[in-house]
């Protein structure tokens, strides 16, 4: 998406966005994509194993698909991530004032570009089991004696495919925070709570 496109969705819906949740306002702009043909990135959870020495990925949910793709060795140390998860233009929508020239085209990422970088995709028609589960690694502990917390999602798909990752916390957000924003791009696999 492009500053134009996102002033279009903004003349286009600014009387179905007022006096809307966040996440109803989100959902609108899901919506309105989805209508128009536009496959937009939603939500970047990211994934990593053995604090970040293992398997490292970004899962980046989009309008269609989750697009799943390789950190860099350098983001595995510097992922900064999008604010509260949700990529430039979803997280505009929910500001007061949003403005499309605050949004730095390197910040922003097309699903065309993930897909030319990605390990796999998984299409949300395909996915017949989506589990996201609450999960404690007790047995690490932080230099401060603190357990390290991990979630864990599972996807299983129509053709009998399954994938496990693990979610840090640190990087992700607590578990509540995480369902909360699945569950407004896949309202019919992750209720709320």
């Amino acid at each position: 998406m492009d500053s134009e496109l996102f002033d279009k969705f903004l003349n286009d819906s600014q009387r179905r966005l007022n006096g809307k949740s966040d996440s109803e306002k989100v959902r609108v702009f899901i919506d309105w994509c989805l209508k128009n043909g536009n496959e937009e990135v939603i939500l970047r959870i990211s994934s990593e194993e053995k604090g970040g020495w293992a398997r490292n990925y970004f899962l980046d949910f989009t309008t269609n698909r989750i697009i799943v793709t390789k950190k860099s060795f350098l983001t595995k140390f510097a992922d900064l991530g999008y604010v509260a998860g949700l990529a430039p233009y979803p997280y505009l929508v929910i500001l007061k004032e949003p403005q499309s020239s605050n949004v730095r085209s390197q910040a922003s990422s097309n699903p065309e570009e993930l897909a030319k970088r990605q390990i796999l995709s998984i299409w949300y028609s395909e996915i017949s089991e989506f589990v996201l589960r609450k999960g404690f690694e007790t047995a690490v502990t932080n230099m401060f004696g603190r357990a390290i917390v991990s979630n864990f999602l599972s996807i299983k798909t129509s053709t009998g495919k399954e994938y496990n990752f693990t979610l840090p916390v640190n990087k992700n957000g607590t578990y509540e925070q995480i369902r909360f924003w699945i569950s407004v791009v896949l309202p019919s696999f992750c209720s709320p709570y």
